[in-house]
This record gives structure tokens, C-alpha cells and sequence, in this order.
């Protein structure tokens, strides 16, 4: 049976975000890094949440963060920049009432040479 990636890009597991997620491969885009950090959500992969959160602004994470029950990402935009890029999405969890959905603007930024995480930002620049 073929595991499709949490992300929702319609890909094979192994051949989208866990080559990010196992350390074969670094996501050489914004866009592709914000999927393989919601995969990372959904299989609960901490050092790899860690490692691609920018150094200034990762908070403490805990297995108490990996208790949200991750279920779709719905990319809305992405603008990719050379030093800096954006990216807006849905993630979908559920809860007791059903489906809700996170909806964020994100920073990403180059960082020695990757793209990581930088935070939300309250619109678009």
C-alpha cells in the first residue's frame, strides 16, 4: 500500500517529504520546506521541526506540541525570494468539533545557506 505525503502534494511518502525528513535531501525551496515541516508535524518529528525553525525565533519544543491531530495543508500563495520568501496556508486539524484550520502567512528566511522558519507575519508585505 503507497503512503501519500501528509502534505497533500499527491506524491509518494518516501518520494516527497521523508527524503527531507530523513536527512537524504534539504528542501531547496520556501514552499517545499513548509510542507515537510507540516509532515513533521503529522509523524511527530521534533528534530526535524527544530532544524528548520530559524535559531532566533524556535521556541522550546516538546512532545506537548505534537498533540495536534494534523489532517490536510491546503497551499493558498507562496512567493519565493532569493534571501527571503512567503508562503500562506490552511493547515487542517481536528478537534472535538470537527475540522478547524490554522491559516498563517510565513516568513521563511536563508539561514547559512537553507531556507528555515521564521514565523507569521500579520499580512502580506
Amino acid at each position: 500500500m503507497l503512503q501519500l505525503c501528509p502534505c497533500c502534494s499527491g506524491k509518494p511518502f518516501a518520494q516527497c517529504c521523508n527524503l527531507y525528513l530523513s536527512g537524504q535531501a534539504y528542501p531547496n525551496t520556501a514552499e517545499a520546506l513548509m510542507r515537510s515541516r507540516f509532515s513533521a508535524y503529522v509523524t511527530g518529528n521534533l528534530p526535524y521541526l527544530r532544524k528548520s525553525w530559524h535559531p532566533d525565533t524556535c521556541p522550546e519544543l516538546g512532545a506537548d506540541d505534537l498533540t495536534t491531530q494534523w489532517s490536510r495543508l491546503e497551499v493558498i500563495k507562496s512567493k519565493q525570494g532569493l534571501k527571503k520568501s512567503i508562503v500562506e496556508f490552511k493547515a487542517w486539524y481536528r478537534d472535538g468539533d470537527g475540522e478547524s484550520a490554522l491559516h498563517e502567512i510565513s516568513l521563511f528566511k536563508l539561514y547559512k545557506k537553507r531556507w528555515v522558519y521564521v514565523g507569521p507575519l500579520s499580512d502580506w508585505p
